[in-house]
């Protein structure tokens, strides 16, 4: 009693396209969580929904399962919302637009959604499938996963039977994550001084823009620069020519993804000698640039502004942006090519009466999270700034003699003739979170090659979601 796997995809690609319609960044998930409650209720499914909007559902097993152990499915009905600097589009009103190129589909302009889109799409379209061979279903629809995790972190798991699971929010075609960092957020929050402009300074505003960006987990190891990062060194080269003082600083959107644009406002004793000191910076820069930041480019003109901050304060925030630690901190011993410890400056910005930035910390030891906390409070206290932790989540450990494990490794093997991919990731996944509640859960996490993550450049490979698809129903049918 299998699902003919092609009609089936197609119900899939149209919930993706419904959810695509519905506004859904962390934080606006009410919309989202009524569409799939109706669902659940239209169709006589048992469905919970908290106030935080997550939502479980329950599926009877199909004949012949009913003695088989419930399987749970799960992911995160929030996205990251960014678009370009030249895109128009309100993410608390407006719908994704879908362009399918080929094989490739993305948005215009914006963010796709495909983290983790796929896993709300599959989940409906399993849960209406009717002749679908497999244990009982129990998914898992959570909230804010983007922003701290907030949704299964306040999920009551009481409710959960089941004891395998299948997480949908990895990103890698025959790649299942069994394992993964956790993490925490930081805001280093510097208050300062202002003071009249003061006489004969010329002030002057720099932007960078064109940076690939991606995700602070998946894309840390890659090279690529940070615009923020970047803005450090431009103006400690600009302030070791000539008197400098910062007026404002602005850059990234959030803390999980690696900054692309970054802006800064300044007043200069010597406009000459402060845009060559750019122009050289950006030379240099350039130099070391991967393949995929090629449109980086700093723009520089005039300003208005007739307050600054003090010399002081000035210098306090030029040199903690270049004394965090950020990048790519210690790799993995155990498993090769894994980033162990990072740490990203997703965020600054500057307010009346402080600047604040916001940093993401990754580890797969606990220890070494530990540690990275301990040295951004160094650095906060060199600079006269405050901290606040945030949000930290654990890490999900390598589990062995894991059934899931091993019904996807020999799944992948029957239906594509090729051996399949364990591994663990830097990024977070709400597993770690999940594994707190139910310990004995044996969970994997898979998903269709999406590229991209975070970024306004996210893509997704059509025929890979439809192999990921027909995987899911096959192993379902094989957990008996």
């Amino acid at each position: 009693m299998h699902c003919n796997n092609t009609a089936s995809f197609a119900k899939v690609m149209e919930h993706f396209a419904a959810i695509s319609a519905i506004p859904r960044g962390s934080g606006n998930e009410e919309a989202i969580a009524a569409h799939i409650e109706a669902f659940a209720r239209e169709r006589g499914l048992f469905c919970i929904r908290d106030t935080w909007n997550n939502v479980f559902i329950r599926r009877p097993a199909a004949p012949g399962y009913e003695n088989a152990v419930p399987v749970v499915l799960q992911g995160h009905t929030d996205m990251v919302c960014e678009a370009n600097s030249d895109t128009v589009h309100d993410f608390l009103t407006d719908p994704i637009r879908l362009i399918q190129d080929g094989d490739i589909l993305h948005a215009d302009g914006t963010t796709l959604g495909a983290d983790n889109g796929v896993a709300v799409a599959v989940m409906l379209a399993l849960l209406e499938e009717e002749n679908l061979a497999s244990p009982a279903l129990e998914c898992i629809f959570t909230t804010s996963e983007e922003t701290g995790l907030d949704g299964m972190r306040n999920f009551d798991a009481s409710v959960v039977t089941g004891r395998r699971m299948i997480n949908m929010d990895s990103a890698g075609e025959g790649e299942a994550t069994v394992a993964c960092a956790g993490g925490v957020r930081t805001d280093l929050v510097k208050e300062i001084e202002i003071e009249e402009l003061p006489a004969g300074m010329t002030v002057l505003s720099a932007a960078i823009h064109g940076l690939a960006g991606g995700h602070s987990g998946e894309d840390i190891h890659r090279g690529r620069l940070p615009a923020i990062q970047a803005m450090g060194r431009i103006l400690q080269n600009v302030a070791k020519c000539c008197d400098m003082r910062l007026v404002s600083l602005s850059g990234g959107t959030k803390d999980n993804a690696i900054p692309r644009e970054c802006t800064a406002v300044i007043a200069v004793s010597d406009k000459g000698a402060a845009v060559s000191a750019i122009r050289e910076t950006e030379a240099v820069l350039r130099a070391g640039l991967v393949g995929e930041d090629a449109g980086f480019a700093v723009d520089t003109a005039c300003a208005d502004a007739g307050f600054c901050l003090t010399a002081a304060d000035t210098c306090a925030i030029v040199s903690l942006l270049r004394v965090l630690p950020l990048g790519v901190r210690q790799m993995s011993r155990d498993i090769p090519d894994l980033v162990e410890t990072s740490s990203n400056l997703g965020v600054v910005r500057t307010e009346e009466t402080h600047i604040k930035m916001t940093l993401s910390s990754r580890s797969s030891v606990e220890s070494q999270l530990d540690n990275m906390q301990d040295i951004l409070e160094s650095c906060a206290a060199l600079a006269g700034a405050s901290f606040t932790h945030r949000n930290r989540y654990p890490g999900w450990a390598f589990r062995t003699g894991s059934r899931m494990q091993e019904c996807y490794k020999e799944t992948w093997k029957t239906l594509y003739g090729t051996d399949a991919t364990i591994m663990g990731i830097h990024a977070g996944l709400e597993c770690g979170l999940f594994m707190e509640k139910i310990p004995d859960m044996d969970i994997i996490s898979i998903g269709p090659d999406i590229k991209d993550l975070h970024s306004p450049d996210e893509s997704m490979s059509v025929s890979s979601f439809e192999r990921m698809y027909a995987l899911v129903v096959r192993m379902l049918a094989e957990l008996r």
